[in-house]
């Protein structure tokens, strides 16, 4: 049976748009939600978060498109946005998302146990999935293993300038040390977290190491040569890994799936 085009009120291709701010917080504050079953009024979401009417007016009438984390996790947080929304809300704002919405991932169940079982479906090769700004968010036992304490560390750059064990594993440690500050260099460019970012920055420069190499301004996007050599902490055999790095797309924030192939 045929329909009429009338019939479901089908869109023509010029009806279509790509998602916006605006549209978004709109069709949000509009939608049901626990505390406010009927939705709730611009007024009310103003005072909900703490903005002013105007400016809450500004962002849904599509003249504020970038607006801070603070209001971003505000909105998120009265709009009782899930992690996916969230991050949307971010990303429609030209933002990253913020650090609550990493700690979601880090520690909600059902993310979690899916970026787990990624990372374990990797084995025997080292697999963990790293923030953008060089947190380890999870990771496999090889990953563990291969590179003692830094999961536990947490950042990659506090554990290779304050953990002893990175200079045992890591063959090239000069080398890999230069490499990391240059491309946490060219991250801090646009590191959306500024308070956390300078606070590491003060407690790296505690390090004599840390404060040479980034004093030497050197920037870096990527690796050159894919291949870094490690040292087995408890045999002293020596062994090539062959890195590769990926957008994950297990449910949450954005992060990089950092894969570590062993040689045959």
């Amino acid at each position: 049976m045929l329909l009429a085009d009338n019939e479901f009120g089908l869109l023509t291709a010029e009806e279509l748009r790509a998602p916006t701010l605006a549209e978004f917080v709109r069709e949000r504050r509009a939608r049901a939600s626990t505390r406010y079953p009927a939705g709730l009024t611009r007024k009310q979401l103003a005072e909900a978060t703490h903005a002013s009417l105007g400016y809450i007016a500004k962002i849904e009438q599509g003249e504020a498109l970038n607006p801070g984390p603070a209001i971003l996790d505000s909105l998120a947080t009265v709009l009782e946005l899930d992690t996916a929304e969230r991050v949307h809300l971010y990303h429609l704002a030209q933002q990253r998302p913020a650090v609550s919405s990493v700690r979601a991932l880090r520690h909600g169940d059902a993310a979690q146990a899916a970026v787990r079982t990624v990372l374990d479906a990797l084995l025997p090769h080292l697999a963990a999935a790293i923030d953008d700004s060089w947190q380890v968010v999870a990771c496999n036992s090889a990953f563990d293993e291969a590179l003692p304490g830094l999961a536990r560390q947490g950042h990659v750059l506090r554990w290779m300038f304050t953990d002893p064990r990175s200079r045992i594993v890591l063959e090239e440690w000069e080398r890999e040390a230069r490499l990391m500050v240059g491309r946490f260099r060219a991250y801090a460019a646009g590191a959306p977290e500024r308070a956390n970012l300078e606070l590491l920055l003060r407690e790296l420069g505690e390090q004599p190491d840390f404060r040479r190499l980034w004093g030497e301004g050197h920037v870096a996007i990527g690796r050159h040569d894919p291949t870094f050599t490690l040292r087995n902490p408890r045999t002293a055999t020596v062994f090539d890994v062959r890195v590769q790095r990926y957008r994950a797309t297990a449910p949450g924030p954005a992060h990089q799936l950092f894969i570590g192939l062993l040689g045959a």
